[in-house]
């Protein structure tokens, strides 16, 4: 036991002098990082497609009530959104469609708004392009939409005249009349009776900044291990053998690698704490700002459960160090493994991507890999946990165990053809 423990202290010691070069190899992973963390934030907060429509609107009968009505239109908003309205006339909106300055054009017939008030429902002619774009799809929708509104409203009405007529209701007809015109403009003019309003993200709990702040931490964290090299290699076969004749089994040479890994970690934590609060010293403006933008809906929690599941995380990364090392059992090999697997991995699990824009297949494959895991995880540190911390424990265990069984394989495979 004696001679387990010193081989330990040796390992640990070794892994404390090397600590200082390891780091400044962090760091220059971590600037990689960033910028792609920051490059994923850009392209996230993109302005959707813009799409504007030029209506030709041709007026036939240039009176008060008609100029009231066009007026009213231009300012819906549902018009208003992808519309633009211009008064032209009928020979220049026909030019004009055809040289395909605008989208469509309409013809708006004399009488329109006595027609509408006194039930002769005039006609308005909607003439599109023969080769519509975009615009003109749109505004197609939008007049057939109207369109079909019109008709529910009118068939309301007759249908309400003709059972008046029918039964001799032509007392209550105003009544009924006044309530089916109430629905129908609430119905086409008040949102709120239309639909809820329900915000749906693609990075689901999480914001756009917490997302990539998350899925940076955990690719750094896996990049890192390329810096570990020094104390979590195997052994040399003749060097592991006298380590086994001194009474220094496999299974112990590897939990003590293991073990220097992850005080490794657990140092690179510390020193990326230690900087973020310098930082915050040094710039407290923008270090609250930055605050405000990551931690925006933060439930309430414990500062135990934030560094009992960042230990989690730091054990389940170490454990998938550790078995790349063991199976590649070169540096570099292992450096060979690290960056497509890391990459790969997190690209499944929607770390460059919200999962939720892949496909049903890639999102299927992404939740099943550990970095789907340790990305919830850390986007806990942002939102808090909740009933879900449970989980991710079990979780982050489980593969943490995996990889350890997966290293220790690995090494007792590779000894044996050694012999």
């Amino acid at each position: 036991m004696r001679r387990k423990a010193r081989y330990l202290y040796i390992e640990l010691k070794k892994t404390a002098g090397m600590f200082p070069r390891m780091l400044l190899l962090a760091v220059a992973l971590m600037i990689l990082v960033g910028g792609i963390a920051f490059c994923g934030v850009k392209a996230m907060e993109r302005e959707p497609l813009a799409v504007g429509a030029d209506i030709g609107v041709v007026v036939r009968e240039d009176d008060r009530m008609t100029r009231m009505a066009l007026d009213y239109v231009e300012n819906m908003e549902s018009a208003a959104q992808i519309c633009r309205f211009r008064q032209v006339s009928e020979e220049e909106g026909m030019n004009m469609l055809a040289d395909g300055e605008l989208a469509a054009l309409v013809l708006l017939p004399e009488g329109l708004v006595d027609g509408i008030m006194y039930g002769r429902n005039p006609s308005v002619d909607v003439v599109f392009p023969k080769n519509a774009r975009l615009e003109a799809m749109l505004f197609r929708e939008l007049t057939e939409s109207g369109a079909g509104l019109l008709r529910v409203a009118q068939a309301q009405i007759y249908g309400a005249d003709d059972t008046a007529a029918r039964y001799g209701l032509g007392d209550e007809l105003s009544a009924v009349e006044a309530g089916i015109d109430g629905y129908n403009l609430a119905f086409a003019l008040d949102r709120l009776s239309i639909y809820d309003e329900e915000t749906v993200s693609a990075t689901g709990r999480l914001s756009v900044a917490q997302h990539y702040a998350s899925s940076g931490i955990v690719l750094f964290l896996l990049l890192a291990g390329m810096a570990a090299y020094p104390v979590m290699q195997p052994e040399p076969a003749a060097f592991r053998k006298q380590l086994v004749r001194a009474g220094v089994g496999g299974p112990w040479q590897s939990l003590c690698k293991w073990l220097c890994g992850l005080c490794y970690m657990l140092l690179l934590a510390a020193a990326m704490l230690v900087l973020l609060w310098s930082v915050r010293l040094c710039t407290p403006e923008a270090a609250e700002r930055l605050g405000e933008l990551l931690v925006s809906g933060r439930r309430r929690i414990s500062a135990g459960v934030c560094m009992g599941m960042l230990f989690l995380v730091l054990t389940t990364v170490t454990s998938f160090h550790h078995m790349i090392y063991s199976v590649s059992g070169s540096r570099t090999g292992s450096i060979l493994f690290f960056f497509p697997i890391s990459v790969a991995m997190l690209y499944l699990s929607g770390g460059f991507v919200p999962s939720a824009l892949l496909p049903q297949t890639i999102r299927g494959v992404g939740a099943a890999l550990p970095t789907s895991c340790l990305i919830r995880a850390c986007g806990g540190l942002f939102t808090g946990y909740g009933p879900e911390a449970g989980r991710l424990a079990a979780q982050l265990g489980m593969y943490t165990a995996a990889f350890g069984a997966a290293a220790y394989a690995a090494e007792r495979f590779r000894y044996r053809r050694c012999k």
